[in-house]
């Protein structure tokens, strides 16, 4: 394998990884809250979906390219005109996106070169949120957007975030499958992912219409099934007896369906965090570290839970409980 070989097989093999985390992050952002306005929102989802784009055209690029000097080549993609890149790339693959996937393309350039940074620039004329209320209006209609009942400012609804995931889902799987398809005639090895990486939930989303929203879904689903099994099972375990060993703060029960639609979002509440922190300060210094160091066990990877069938073969070798 010679120099450009291995730069195409692992350097860029790792590159795919970070391009999927991008767009991980940038879905997990979509679905922060049920319905997205906030400027730092939709700033970091456009700059993670940017991100993530650039670098899997480069990707293409590089694969595709004849040249042997790829220091001179880097040199001819060093921009971050998505619209050209995506040109050069029709070239080698022929294949023409949607009116929804170009769309998408053009609004992630004109907010990587105008909008990074047009909140430090005074006058600028630049608005990432109307950019991408404009987009979604556009590209799927103005009854996608919603307004706030008390501020009457759009954001965007969850009906909006299936069709953006399913633009931005399709046209990342197109971009894979061109360096999937490029790298195998090569014999690299340049689209393998890990199974259980970011990139992979991404690059390989088999829902019928790519949309990335199905990761979402499927991940919320998964969580909610936790939930119920951790408080309706009648299985044991070492973990779960130790769980339910800990004596439960008096949270309020009717703030527990708020808290869970944050968690469902992947978010910690802060009215959580605030309550917990409330309870704490009526507790002695020594109760607070000692069930902080308990709740420090619950979901450790390097701790073991002995089963009640282990104990009882081990109780004349090991105490009870866990071990690190």
């Amino acid at each position: 394998m010679n120099q450009k070989e291995r730069f195409l097989n692992f350097s860029l093999g790792a590159e795919l990884e970070i391009a999927g985390s991008f767009a991980y992050h940038a879905l997990a952002i979509l679905n922060s809250s049920h319905g997205i306005y906030h400027h730092d929102q939709v700033f970091l989802f456009l700059y993670n979906a940017a991100v993530s784009v650039e670098r899997l055209q480069k990707c293409v690029l590089y694969l595709y390219t004849s040249e042997d000097d790829l220091g001179s080549f880097a040199k001819t993609i060093e921009n971050h005109d998505y619209q050209s890149l995506h040109g050069r790339i029709v070239t080698y693959s022929g294949e023409k996106l949607s009116r929804q996937q170009n769309a998408m393309i053009k609004l992630l350039q004109e907010f990587y070169k105008e909008g990074r940074y047009s909140k430090l620039t005074p006058n600028a004329l630049y608005d990432c949120r109307k950019a991408f209320e404009d987009f979604v209006r556009k590209q799927y209609g103005e009854e996608m957007l919603e307004k706030h009942w008390l501020t009457g400012e759009y954001y965007i609804s969850n009906r909006a975030k299936e069709y953006i995931g399913r633009t931005l889902g399709k046209l990342l799987s197109h971009y894979y499958e061109l360096i999937a398809k490029r790298a195998m005639e090569l014999r690299l090895y340049t689209y393998e992912l890990r199974s259980d990486s970011p990139a992979f939930k991404v690059f390989l989303n088999q829902s019928p219409k790519r949309s990335l929203q199905s990761i979402a879904d499927r991940e919320n689903r998964a969580l909610a099934e936790l939930i119920v099994f951790l408080s309706n099972s009648r299985e044991r375990t070492g973990f779960l007896d130790f769980l339910h060993s800990i004596e439960p703060l008096e949270l309020d029960p009717a703030l527990v369906q708020d808290y869970l639609v944050d968690i469902m979002n992947k978010q910690v509440p802060q009215q959580l965090v605030d309550e917990v922190s409330t309870i704490y300060e009526d507790m002695s210094p020594e109760c607070v570290r000692n069930r902080t160091e308990v709740l420090s066990l619950v979901g450790n990877k390097n701790v073991i839970f002995h089963d009640d069938e282990e104990d009882n073969v081990n109780s004349d070798d090991e105490e009870d409980g866990a071990i690190m």
